[in-house]
């Protein structure tokens, strides 16, 4: 089984060949007490990038949709455009710990209620605090192996593969 790398605050991490820092955490536990990380990352000049990380190092990227932008949702769909979206899961997600700059645009609360929608496009993210009228949707994307590494990672891959290019020359 893989263990399970966790960044903490003020990390350095390359995304998608990137650098870029943790600048802030979330921990989350859901039901059955699985836990999950949410980090943004920055790199100061760029707008920041918000991950979610799972068990076993699966991570997704969460795209937000703009304020003015938020979908149609009528019970257990969402429409975009042409494109319908159906509710597939709800996470009931305990809020443990923040630090840093928070990882997600939500009240302070400690509970959040997670839709995941599945679509002709891919799977979408609606996102509420209960009793609060406001409503967070997400375009989720699953990142390949190797989008995100720690800064230490990334610089021994690049190491390895120097030596592995120097030692083609010699041949």
């Amino acid at each position: 089984m893989a263990r399970t790398m966790v960044f903490s605050l003020d990390d350095a991490v390359v995304f998608r060949g990137k650098q870029m820092r943790v600048a802030g955490r979330m921990l989350l536990e859901g039901a059955s007490g699985q836990s999950t990380f949410r980090y943004l990352l920055s790199d100061g000049s760029g707008a920041p990038v918000l991950l979610e990380q799972a068990a076993a190092n699966r991570y997704a990227l969460l795209r937000p949709f703009p304020p003015g932008a938020q979908p149609d949702t009528a019970g257990k769909t969402i429409t975009i455009g042409e494109e319908r979206y159906t509710l597939v899961g709800v996470r009931r997600l305990k809020v443990l710990e923040t630090r840093g700059q928070a990882p997600a645009a939500v009240p302070k609360s400690k509970l959040l209620l997670s839709g995941m929608f599945e679509g002709p496009m891919g799977t979408l993210m609606r996102e509420l605090v209960p009793n609060s009228e406001q409503q967070l949707y997400y375009l989720v994307k699953p990142l390949a192996s190797g989008d995100l590494l720690s800064a230490s990672a990334h610089a021994a891959a690049r190491a390895a593969k120097s030596r592995a290019a120097g030692l083609d020359d010699d041949d």
